[in-house]
């Protein structure tokens, strides 16, 4: 998402070398660290069960293939059918003892009451949810106090309701003993079949699958077997589904495992003639039978109004190795005994695309989100008999957003439904890992001069942090009427009594507190976000390019010193529009908010120039209205201006100074410092979005990147000191990326590749001496230069014809 200019400041190598006391001006400063440990990180926002928060840190888990769904199915509760569902086992005989089956001791076991008819020597499991599973493992005791049934069969059943019987659900019986079972430990391997025709990348294609969808788990008994017990049953699924540990309010509701994230779907388009989508919650969270994502098809132009779409984001950023997919198939899926056939949608075309979180200016950021997607499958079903189960075995795609659309605008106006869609991470380390702190009380206005942390990091992995700080909060009295709505004051007071709500004070941030900054991307980086404020939130990505390897973070630390202007400085830049590449006069006014009889005050100025302005100077400088004696250096891209006056505590500071703009937007950020606290270095905030930017009407209309284009058609490379040299130049705009300037004869053989002996980020300045690549002087003649430049927009081309003469 694009981020407020308001609340970013960012640091120069010359205000960084200010920050770190590295500038040589005045006194040294010690300055306050406030550290956060596990104690405090304890106490954040982390997805419990895929990181640990304990005395050695904060540590990652790596995923490591096939889990037991038994081992946590006590987290997890999903729709009743009847009587399936009310207990997590269930069975007519030794009930009671039944629930160890799934303790993950082989030393217990339930063994059922020898007085009872074997017709009752019965369980039923409820794993809570529906998993993808592969293997049912009966495991009975290995004691001669009880022994294996000789007779049994295993059933199992995704959870759904029978439609003509809604207290019912179907098992498919999995297997059973061919002879009579002596083995203490039964496999059964699960399958699906779905005989269909579908193209589509990374798509399984094959008749047969190897799961099968399973909720509960029946166990069986065919015959009386003296002292037969079951120690375990396990269900070994493909991995951990990623998609039950989105939040959803429905799970945060029943207290489950949620790692964050949030799905939304086309119920939230706003579009009065779309079709429109039930919540997309209904799709990840594990349940078959209860809600779908439901929408009625229509003939729309485009697959947004079409509203056959939806988005997941998981929050973090893992590798991918397979994704399940579930919609419900007109007449196909063996799953439909639930709902009425006749109304399901064909489901003849699905993509999915994935995001690993990029921003782009290309989507539609009410709908999919302001994310950089890229296809991930395209998959087409439109052959006879139609496919109903999805399974895409992936590469360890690197994802976190996943976004899926019916492309297919054609057809009838049936109902599309999808009942899930499973998501399952490669083994190893995820990519990126996101934890996140509370409001954070630093007991006064700080200025925050660096962040550091401590932390374990193996090659090929990083951390980054992000801040946000503020003043502190302010209360909002709400209005609500009876039914729920939030309405003016006015409104409320206007209603009936009968028909007034609540009345509910609020307390919300005040409009001191700043967006979240750009990444802090090494122990030890001055700090981004606005500073002096008493509050700060910290994001900290822990992020791992070998999926083998992840940091461990011990600390975070805050170096922190009372800030030079407690209150803050406020300050705005005119004019705001300027020529490309000209020497234009500018003026900086800023102004404390506040100041306390504390505060030292600042006798520097700061302003952050474009690096390739090497001739910025200062043209004077004014305190509470009147000119004042300064002096000024130019500092890399920065212009260090000293007040020679007391330091400034209350009154309006006036800078002017010449400089240059080559970029539209150009942004020039402020600063201010005392002389006497080397170090203490305080950022200031614009009066208002964008009153630090000045705009460049040349570079915001051109046609192309290559602006002010100079050269001299012919020259003559004889070595008299006179034209030996063809000179080119121009300012590039709109892009940051390195052009290629070549030379090549009108043969179209390449003769030289130039090098920039100017700046990319200003006026760039090629020169060819008239040689050759190996080093000897072409003949005279018509040559062609030509300028070429790759940008994510596209590429463009420029050419100059260029005349050797002798």
């Amino acid at each position: 998402m694009s981020t407020d200019r308001r609340f970013v400041l960012r640091t120069t190598p010359v205000v960084a070398a200010l920050i770190l006391g590295l500038s040589g001006v005045g006194t040294a400063m010690a300055a306050e660290v406030r550290t956060f440990g596990v104690a405090d990180m304890r106490t954040w926002d982390y997805p419990h069960g895929l990181v640990d928060v304990d005395s050695s840190g904060v540590r990652v888990r790596p995923f490591t293939g096939p889990y037991n769904a038994m081992a946590d199915a006590d987290k997890y509760k999903s729709v009743v059918i009847g009587e399936h569902g009310k207990q997590r086992f269930r069975s007519p005989s030794n009930g009671a003892t039944a629930p160890l089956l799934g303790d993950q001791n082989l030393a217990t076991w339930w063994k059922p009451d020898p007085a009872d008819p074997f017709t009752r020597w019965w369980v039923e499991i409820d794993l809570g949810r529906c998993v993808v599973a592969n293997k049912i493992r009966v495991i009975f005791p290995d004691t001669l106090d009880a022994r294996p049934f000789q007779f049994f069969s295993v059933y199992v059943s995704p959870g759904i309701s029978v439609q003509t019987a809604p207290d019912q659900i179907r098992y498919t019986r999995v297997g059973r003993p061919v002879n009579n079972n002596t083995k203490r430990v039964v496999d059964f391997d699960l399958y699906t079949v779905d005989p269909a025709v579908a193209t589509g990348q990374y798509l399984a294609t094959g008749d047969t699958l190897d799961f099968d969808l399973v909720r509960f788990v029946r166990f069986e008994a065919g015959g009386v077997t003296p002292g037969a017990a079951v120690a375990e049953i396990e269900v070994e699924t493909i991995g951990i589904n990623l998609s039950t540990r989105v939040t959803t309010p429905d799970k945060v509701e029943k207290g489950f495992e949620v790692w964050g994230g949030s799905t939304w779907t086309s119920n939230s388009w706003v579009c009065d003639v779309c079709g429109k989508g039930t919540g997309a919650e209904g799709l990840i969270d594990g349940d078959m039978d209860g809600r779908y994502w439901t929408i009625e098809a229509n003939n729309l132009p485009d697959w947004r109004t079409l509203g056959n779409w939806g988005v997941i984001d998981m929050r973090h950023t893992f590798r991918l190795r397979r994704i399940v997919w579930v919609p419900n198939v007109l007449g196909e899926s063996p799953y439909l005994y639930c709902c009425d056939r006749q109304r399901q949608g064909g489901w003849r075309d699905v993509e999915f695309l994935v995001s690993d979180g990029s921003p782009s200016n290309l989507t539609v950021a009410d709908a999919e989100g302001p994310y950089d997607y890229k296809l991930l499958s395209k998959i087409i079903n439109d052959t006879a008999p139609l496919r109903w189960l999805f399974d895409l075995q992936l590469p360890a795609i690197e994802a976190r957003l996943i976004f899926w659309r019916r492309m297919d605008v054609t057809g009838s106006s049936s109902w599309h439904r999808a009942a899930q869609i499973f998501i399952f991470p490669a083994l190893g380390y995820p990519k990126e890992v996101v934890i996140e702190s509370g409001d954070i009380d630093l007991g006064g206005a700080y200025s925050i001069r660096q962040v550091q942390w401590d932390a374990d990091m193996p090659p090929d992995t990083r951390i980054e942090v992000q801040t946000q700080t503020g003043n502190g909060y302010q209360t909002i009295r709400r209005y609500y009427l009876a039914n729920g709505v939030e309405v003016t004051k006015a409104e409320w007071e206007a209603a009936k009594p009968r028909q007034r709500g609540n009345v509910i004070d609020d307390v919300v941030r005040d409009p001191s507190w700043s967006q979240w900054s750009l990444p802090h991307v090494f122990s030890g980086q001055a700090f981004q976000s606005p500073t002096p404020r008493r509050w700060v939130r910290l994001l900290v990505r822990l992020i791992s390019n070998d999926p083998q390897a992840m940091p461990v973070l011990r600390s975070i630390s805050f170096a922190m010193n009372s800030p030079v202007i407690s209150g803050g400085v406020t300050g705005r830049l005119e004019p705001r529009v300027a020529a490309l590449d000209s020497l234009q006069a500018f003026r900086y006014t800023l102004w404390p908010n506040s100041a306390a009889a504390s505060d030292v005050g600042f006798d520097r100025v700061i302003v952050r120039v474009p690096p390739a302005a090497t001739d910025t100077e200062l043209l004077r400088a004014m305190v509470g209205g009147r000119e004042v004696a300064a002096s000024a250096t130019l500092r890399g891209d920065s212009l260090v201006v000293a007040l020679l006056a007391p330091a400034v505590r209350r009154d309006t500071v006036v800078v002017d100074f010449r400089s240059r703009v080559y970029r539209s937007p150009t942004v020039f950020d402020l600063f201010v410092a005392n002389s006497a606290q080397e170090g203490n270095v305080q950022g200031v905030t614009p009066a208002a979005l964008g009153l630090d930017q000045v705009f460049v009407p040349q570079v915001e209309t051109a046609g192309s990147l290559f602006q002010n284009v100079v050269d001299a058609p012919v020259f003559t490379p004889n070595g008299d000191g006179a034209n030996d040299a063809y000179e080119l130049s121009f300012n590039l705009v709109k892009a940051t990326a390195e052009p290629r300037v070549q030379v090549y004869a009108l043969t179209g053989r390449e003769v030289v590749a130039l090098a920039n002996s100017g700046t990319v980020s200003a006026r760039s300045r090629y020169v060819w001496d008239g040689r050759d690549r190996n080093g000897a002087l072409v003949p005279p003649g018509i040559y062609l230069v030509r300028i070429e430049i790759e940008t994510d927009a596209g590429d463009e081309t420029a050419h100059r014809l260029v005349h050797v003469v002798y």
